[in-house]
């Protein structure tokens, strides 16, 4: 679980910003442990609450997307980039703020705490365009902080997971620059075992997964593996059914799947094959059909699906995760092609999700105002700690705050949207000037 997101100079959020998950006293009764997860941590007396939504919102271009791509860029950095990174390349994400000349070449620095078990772990990473400067993994537990991996300015690497393992000694001992520690030895050092780094690596990853929704109405790419599992596994399939797509008030009423062979031009293969990607054509694909009820039952092609349909449908594999396993879902644009009321349904059903079942968390962006206003006697899908919003200053820096940096007296739970949309919180739109 994502405990905090934190860094610097990375796009608009050229100073510090802080995203937190650590849920705040709140004193009403039906927001008292609504969205909340009670997480056990070594040495502490009480068990740390944690958020199980976030939404940040706030006008186009203020950077509600930035917070999440420095997520995205965090994990590439420390997971993946010992399997996409050569030693004369450029490090991807390295995108500071350009529009002042102290910070367009000066390090990003990014860093998040995620729970490990009955500890916190803590990864932080300052680096440049070609070069990582500062690579830190930290374990906060009773016995203190340890210090598992330690890179210096110098090149020099140390910490505890390399000075009790001979073999972290020797990979490390030649590290590329742009490659992050902790994903070199996740990649080729000891998997098993106290000398490996998989444990830690895998909290990461599971704190840290992005998905840009805005463009999750097009079709999935070719022979993918969520296609494949529901063409094959009946259980997740009903599960999807039976949760997401016939729920949805969207007519459908069961699905069929088929497999449909694949072949590809020779120019394509070849410059496949060039690009030295390691990316494999597919030999086939899964077609699927939803069966829609009328005065006739039949099947309708995905492709001539609407594109909510098509959206839920390729967001309902995350959503099973958000059900089943322990990640950390962030995910950009997530009513986009959604009806407000359905997307109301989605966040609820996470915040509402049985926390003795999965520690899952979604963190998203949206223009949804309704998410913050009661409906049908509920209170606002979104707890007041749960709502963050960015404003992007006359410089073209974003400022990321939390709704609870508001001290208010006792209100009724539905003025949160009138509040916002009348600009009491910033964060919105200027629109005066747009005419015809």
């Amino acid at each position: 679980m994502l405990v905090r997101l934190f860094g610097s100079n990375f796009r608009s959020l050229k100073d510090r910003f802080d995203l937190s998950l650590v849920a705040a006293d709140l004193t009403r009764e039906e927001d008292r442990d609504r969205g909340v997860i009670d997480v056990p941590i070594a040495g502490m007396a009480e068990p740390l609450r944690l958020l199980r939504t976030v939404a940040i919102f706030g006008p186009n271009a203020s950077g509600k997307s930035t917070v999440l791509t420095a997520a995205r860029a965090l994990r590439w950095l420390g997971t993946d980039s010992s399997i996409r990174s050569k030693s004369d390349t450029k490090i991807p994400p390295y995108e500071p703020f350009l529009l002042n000349e102290n910070s367009r070449d000066a390090p990003i620095e990014l860093g998040c705490d995620v729970v490990h078990g009955k500890s916190l772990l803590r990864y932080e990473i300052a680096y440049l365009a070609d070069t990582i400067q500062r690579e830190t993994l930290t374990i906060l537990d009773e016995e203190g902080d340890v210090r598992l991996i330690d890179r210096l300015p110098s090149g020099e690497v140390g910490g505890d997971l390399i000075a009790r393992s001979d073999a972290n000694r020797l990979y490390v001992k030649e590290m590329q620059p742009n490659v992050s520690v902790l994903s070199k030895l996740a990649q080729h050092g000891p998997h098993k075992g106290e000398e490996s780094v998989q444990p830690f690596y895998k909290s990461i990853r599971n704190a840290t997964r992005y998905e840009d929704y805005s463009t999750a109405a097009a079709m999935r790419r070719l022979g993918s593996l969520e296609d494949e599992r529901f063409a094959d596994d009946a259980a997740y399939r009903e599960w999807i059914m039976q949760h997401l797509m016939r729920t949805a008030d969207v007519g459908i009423c069961d699905v069929q799947t088929r497999r449909e062979s694949l072949d590809f031009p020779d120019f394509v293969k070849e410059q496949i094959a060039k690009s030295e990607s390691g990316f494999n054509l597919p030999e086939q694909r899964v077609i699927v059909s939803f069966v829609h009820e009328g005065t006739s039952t039949r099947p309708i092609e995905f492709s001539e699906e609407s594109s909510g349909t098509k959206k839920l449908f390729n967001i309902a594999d995350d959503w099973w995760s958000l059900a089943n396993e322990p990640v950390t879902l962030l995910a950009d644009e997530l009513g986009a092609s959604l009806h407000p009321r359905l997307v109301d349904s989605l966040v609820r059903a996470v915040n509402d999700a049985p926390p003795n079942r999965v520690r899952s968390q979604l963190i998203f962006t949206s223009h949804e105002t309704g998410l913050l206003e009661s409906r049908d006697g509920l209170p606002p899908a979104l707890r007041r700690d749960q709502v963050y919003l960015t404003r992007k200053s006359g410089k073209g820096e974003t400022e990321l705050y939390s709704l609870m940096e508001f001290k208010e007296d006792a209100r009724p739970v539905h003025n949160i949207r009138k509040r916002y949309l009348s600009g009491l919180y910033g964060a919105i739109p200027a629109v005066e000037g747009l005419s015809l």
